[in-house]
């Protein structure tokens, strides 16, 4: 549901709650008690496509969040462990192939963190009899291969699951027209008695105004800190593009090709109101070295970003 239809709804309710007292002033009006019937019994219907929006991208994104983790932590587990072989053994080649962080795996595209599992796997598999004393071992890279084809798998669902969603997205839209149509024809019965029942009529447009809240929900959460202290840093210029700079703020209008944002005291920013797609970040802060994300951003979901920058 979007914020302008979550604005609707409330009208709605508030509408509802006015209107069900007065029966005796609407009721005997032209067509109005059908129209009445219609839009209380669509109400809860809206809802209930409501809920199942909530649920099925709560439950699809935690999933997948949680597959996320524990494959970056493993990858990052198997990536040091061949570093300190590869140190031992003066293997410079695959010293340089296996320096990504569990930092750095957070950071990047859903896609990469499953490619730079396979990685990590590929190049501990020839070399495993000879892991062993560093932790690697045919069980340990099942393990990665098992957190690896979970993975690859879940990425799929949320396609999948916005299928299904956008059967719901229609059926909203569908909903909310029935019930603006049923107001509508109330609206015109309602005119019928404007100077006979100053004192409802009155209410009743009060109650019929859609308060738009203009705030947007909450798209992107984020975090900056010092990769050496942790410390929290105040002031990095966050900077959003999308689709080559073709970007939309539903909380903004702006002729600008990037949404760029501040971190706080406390090294945190929020974005409202992003639109749903892929968005390239760019972080920047004097003595510190720029760092570059990728992020996803879906519709009523809100993406966490952590990230922590190198001083220069």
């Amino acid at each position: 549901m979007t914020s302008t239809q979550e604005d609707r709804l409330s009208m709605y309710l508030t509408f509802k709650d006015y209107q069900a007292p007065h029966t005796s002033i609407t009721d005997g009006l032209p067509n109005y008690l059908e129209n009445s019937t219609l839009f209380l019994n669509t109400i809860p219907q809206i809802q209930s496509i409501w809920e199942q929006q909530k649920l099925s991208k709560k439950g699809v994104t935690d999933g997948k969040n949680q597959l996320k983790e524990t494959l970056i932590v493993l990858t990052a587990d198997n990536a040091r462990k061949l570093g300190a072989y590869a140190k031992f053994t003066n293997n410079t080649k695959l010293a340089q192939e296996v320096k990504f962080s569990e930092g750095k795996l957070r950071q990047v595209a859903d896609t990469a963190v499953k490619n730079y599992g396979q990685i990590a796997y590929d190049l501990a598999q020839p070399l495993v009899g000879s892991l062993a004393p560093y932790g690697i071992t045919d069980e340990t890279q099942a393990t990665l291969a098992g957190a690896i084809t979970a993975y690859n798998d879940s990425i799929g669902k949320p396609g999948a699951e916005r299928s299904e969603g956008t059967q719901l997205t229609k059926q909203l839209a569908t909903l909310f027209k029935t019930a603006d149509t049923a107001l509508e024809n109330m609206d015109a019965a309602v005119e019928i008695i404007r100077l006979t029942e100053v004192d409802f009529y009155n209410g009743y447009k009060s109650a019929r105004k859609v308060i738009e809240t203009g705030s947007g929900s909450l798209s992107v959460k984020g975090l900056v800190t010092d990769a050496q202290t942790g410390a929290p840093l105040k002031g990095v210029t966050v900077s959003f593009a999308l689709d080559g700079g073709m970007m939309k703020a539903a909380a903004a209008i702006s002729t600008e090709s990037e949404l760029v944002k501040k971190t706080a005291e406390k090294g945190g920013f929020n974005v409202k109101g992003l639109a749903t797609g892929t968005y390239q970040v760019t972080l920047k802060k004097a003595g510190y070295a720029d760092q570059v994300a990728t992020i996803s951003v879906s519709d009523g979901e809100m993406t966490e970003l952590k990230i922590s920058l190198e001083k220069a």
